[in-house]
């Protein structure tokens, strides 16, 4: 009697064409995904330009949105680590320069791409954001005239003021915005200076910007 047919089993190989294939499509998967997810530079340019588009909506200004170019990097984390990064970074040896503010205060939104546009004029690569959340959020929750609001407040402003230039005003969290220049661990410039004086946010960042030709 004849034996029964078999079917034809082909074995599955390995080939070193199979695996590149497998290799290069999940990496061409991990590749796009990665693309899809925005950098925090671009989640903050939005923000930004967000709010500021928002302002112009509401209020029919024309304030002028930001580009991807821009000198920004923002100062991130919870209050704290946002402080103890600014003294961190206010001890180069070079310039620092911070603008402090919110992104509901007309003047800051204003003033944005204003400071990015004469920053770049002075060919300075990096101005840092730091937004006033800890004071935005103590106004929000109705917590500005608690007694752990202002210990906190007066311990953050006198880590940022620590060994301030003698011709400089202290710097005030509670008080924005302002446009701010560090060196050597020093305050040298603060924009909060007396508030009679009439001077133009052009003089302001022009003054600030140019410590460097200064020197």
């Amino acid at each position: 009697m004849a034996s029964k047919s078999k079917r034809n089993q082909a074995k599955f190989k390995w080939t070193k064409e199979l695996i590149f294939l497998i290799v290069f499509v999940v990496g061409l998967i991990i590749i796009t995904v990665v693309l899809a997810i925005p950098s925090s530079s671009t989640k903050n340019l939005n923000k930004y330009n967000e709010a500021i588009t928002a302002y112009n909506t509401a209020n029919s200004t024309s304030y002028t949105t930001l580009t991807k170019d821009n000198v920004y990097e923002e100062i991130d984390g919870n209050y704290d680590n946002q402080v103890e990064s600014l003294v961190k970074l206010a001890k180069s040896d070079k310039y620092t320069y911070v603008f402090y503010g919110a992104l509901d205060n007309p003047t800051f939104l204003e003033q944005l791409s204003n400071v990015n546009t004469y920053a770049k004029n002075y060919e300075i690569e990096k101005v840092y954001i730091f937004l006033a959340n800890y004071v935005k959020d103590a106004e929000a929750n109705s917590e500005t005239s608690t007694s752990t609001y202002n210990t906190k407040l007066k311990e953050y402003n006198k880590q940022i003021n620590e060994g301030i230039d003698k011709d400089c005003k202290e710097f005030d969290m509670a008080t924005y915005p302002a446009l701010l220049a560090f060196k050597d661990g020093k305050l040298v410039y603060n924009t909060q200076i007396d508030t009679k004086a009439e001077y133009t946010w052009n003089q302001y960042i022009n003054k600030v910007f140019g410590l460097e030709k200064l020197k």
